[in-house]
């Protein structure tokens, strides 16, 4: 049997490639991100916003629940 002697780089190469830390193994395509596409706000929420608001500024203490119930019904109204 004859003995092989490795120098340090190939042994170093030797021990990465057996870990699965070669950088040939683990060459994968980079993969850019896209921003994401906002979605269109309908028009029920963006009056049901306007609606909590102005709620929200009258009556400041009271329960968000029942402000929310509110909004809703004066949505309703005012969307008919």
């Amino acid at each position: 049997m004859a003995t092989v002697t490795l120098t340090l780089e190939e042994y170093e190469a030797l021990k990465d490639m057996a870990l699965g830390n070669s950088p040939m193994i683990q060459m994968e395509p980079e993969v850019v991100a896209l921003p994401k596409k906002k979605k269109k706000v309908s028009k029920y929420s963006r009056e049901f916003g306007r609606q909590l608001k102005m709620l929200v500024k009258k009556h400041p203490r009271t329960k968000i629940t029942q402000l929310m119930s509110q909004a809703h019904r004066n949505t309703r109204r005012s969307l008919k």
